[in-house]
């Protein structure tokens, strides 16, 4: 029995077993707060995350930096409780980094040197992805002292153009996906990049990058990918066509094969074919249910002072495969579905209360660089029954650089 007092029983004195299983069980926010009841919950509740067993899933967050942090951390702002909680991370300082993707936790980021990392935000966890130089259209170009002077990108029929160290990952990179939890082990990463748009990918701990040579009846290049539970990945072009491949790391190839045919409406303009305008970003999701979408979003972009892109429409079509038409879905029922550099995902709010059902939590995934660090980013939340769209807080916090991401914090660790 549990010693009582006048305010109540004593719960600095349960059983340790008992309060690990409890405290367990809480979302991030809310174990945090508990921590701060006394001495005993603060050290189970250190112990849970730094051992690496705290692995309740969580609500996803919005990650992004301010100014107040500095470069060296960032701001998660859980959709569970609307409070922002602050993560120091380690070099290279995250405000000087591309982040490329967001998957099971994980930021896939790009540093001054055009190279990757897989970085846990929850655990301050950081690994090498393989070199830059690996990659197919990559070379290393280097000095007569032997450093490295800058990298040549090569395109089919044309002089390989040359970029400076810290520039290429602004146009070379556009998103990378993770199959999986990296603390489960066996984790690949895929990457479509530059130029047109391909595909290349490595399993971590591997020391180089294996490129995908698309299908010849594949001239649009990938706009987005996702992995389901059996590690085969679906990538769907500019055209809303998917393809399937079952990636050989071993082998160092993919098998691909088309599943569903393009379904964007084209035009034709002096005997050129194109998507008609305006140019839907394509993404692609499963539902909870295991339904395949294709998410088309529209934007606009306002000149003035400082230029800003605005998501106007976010239309969601399921893929039929037996008849290969899209089906309109106009609602997600109790799915909500979240957008941008993250892997594309719908999330029951059954099981994350915090967040709206039949709405789309969307960031800017305009690429790299070459966008420049002044554009104010396109970050909010769409209704799809009025297609209104709101602001995630207000006012908006984040600096524009990085680009802000969706994350789902992951507290499990590699190396427990």
């Amino acid at each position: 029995m549990e010693k009582s007092t006048a305010a109540g029983p004593d719960w600095s004195t349960l059983p340790s077993d008992i309060l690990t299983t409890v405290l367990g069980e809480l979302e991030f926010p809310d174990l945090f707060r508990a921590a701060k009841a006394c001495t005993s919950w603060r050290a189970t509740a250190r112990a849970l995350r730094h051992l690496g067993i705290y692995s309740r899933p969580q609500t996803p967050c919005l990650l992004y930096t301010t100014a107040a942090a500095g470069p060296r951390a960032a701001e998660l702002l859980s959709l569970a409780d609307k409070q922002a909680y602050r993560a120091r991370l380690p070099d290279p300082p995250i405000g000087d980094r591309n982040i490329v993707g967001s998957s099971h936790g994980w930021l896939v980021t790009a540093d001054a040197r055009s190279e990757l990392h897989i970085l846990n935000p929850a655990t301050g966890e950081q690994f090498a992805l393989p070199s830059v130089a690996t990659i197919e259209q990559v070379t290393a170009i280097l000095d007569p002292a032997g450093d490295l002077e800058r990298y040549d990108l090569s395109l089919d029929g044309v002089k390989p153009q040359p970029y400076a160290v810290d520039e290429l990952r602004g146009f070379l990179y556009l998103k990378a996906v993770l199959s999986c939890d990296p603390s489960l082990g066996d984790c690949t990463v895929v990457l479509i990049h530059n130029p047109y748009r391909h595909l290349s990918f490595a399993r971590i701990g591997n020391e180089k990058w294996h490129w995908i040579a698309s299908p010849p009846t594949e001239p649009q290049g990938y706009s987005d990918c996702i992995f389901d539970d059996d590690g085969v990945l679906y990538a769907t072009n500019r055209l809303g066509g998917i393809h399937r491949y079952a990636l050989d790391i071993e082998g160092s190839c993919a098998t691909p094969e088309t599943i569903f045919n393009d379904t964007a409406p084209l035009y034709a303009y002096n005997d050129f074919i194109a998507i008609a305008r305006p140019w839907p970003r394509m993404y692609i999701a499963k539902t909870s249910s295991g339904d395949v979408l294709q998410i088309w979003r529209t934007k606009k972009s306002t000149s003035g002072e400082q230029k800003q892109i605005h998501t106007t429409r976010v239309c969601i079509y399921k893929a039929d495969f037996d008849s290969q038409q899209i089906v309109h879905v106009p609602k997600l029922g109790d799915d909500a579905l979240f957008i941008g550099h993250n892997c594309t995902r719908c999330i029951s709010t059954k099981d994350c209360p915090g967040l709206l059902p039949d709405h789309v939590y969307f960031t800017d995934d305009k690429y790299g660089l070459m966008d420049g660090h002044e554009i104010c980013r396109d970050v909010g939340v769409s209704n799809l029954e009025d297609g209104s769209a709101n602001e995630v807080v207000s006012p908006q916090p984040w600096l524009n650089w990085p680009v802000p991401v969706w994350i789902t914090p992951n507290f499990n660790k590699i190396n427990k």
